[in-house]
């Protein structure tokens, strides 16, 4: 039976998307063998410590260091295991245009927002009106498999000098098990198209 190709997400020490990768080795081995994809070894040789997030829930995510590259092939001595948080605060700029809805505002109706990012806890909008900081709004993510209907609460607004439009930063709540695989889902290939 062929094992089935995992697909990992490469990040710098700093947690900045790099490349795609497909694990060649087993998930227990020693050291990480790591097939890159789209000819980003070079970008990803040039960094020594490395963060390896997994596409599927079974993929342990890692931190290592680069023992050896050869052609796009690099081996990895993992050093550390990341904790959840590496999932949820990888952010990937996007910029899809969706409506929202009043939960808890003082306004009614739909209104237009654009996507800045979006990341597994969360994401940052431009807004077609001011909100209130802890407001809650309920976002229509088009990303999804199938589009979901996500409750949202507003974190704060954020400086944004180039648009005349409020910008702001803002967490999912009250997600189910299946919403979050969802948008995990969403955010990775979200990730793996823009870093083609």
């Amino acid at each position: 039976m062929e094992m089935e190709e995992r697909l990992y997400l490469i990040l710098d020490s700093q947690g900045t998307p790099l490349a795609n990768a497909v694990l060649e080795s087993p998930l227990s081995a020693e050291v990480l063998q790591l097939r890159v994809l789209n000819d980003k070894v070079e970008a990803v040789a040039a960094h020594r410590e490395l963060q390896l997030i997994g596409i599927d829930d079974g993929s342990p995510d890692r931190v290592g260091v680069i023992v050896r590259q050869r052609g796009d092939q690099l081996v990895i001595q993992p050093t550390a295991a990341l904790g959840p948080a590496a999932r949820e605060n990888l952010r990937i700029l996007t910029n899809f245009e969706s409506v929202m809805y009043p939960v808890s505002g003082h306004w009614t109706g739909q209104r237009a927002i654009k996507a800045k990012d979006l990341s597994c806890g969360g994401i940052a909008f431009w807004s077609t009106i001011f909100l209130e900081d802890r407001e809650i709004v309920e976002i229509v993510l088009p990303v999804t498999d199938s589009p979901l209907l996500i409750k949202t609460q507003v974190l704060r607004a954020l400086p944004d000098e180039n648009s005349k439009l409020p910008l702001y930063a803002a967490k999912f709540v009250d997600l189910i098990h299946d919403e979050e695989a969802l948008i995990r889902k969403a955010v990775f290939s979200i990730q793996i198209r823009t870093a083609n």
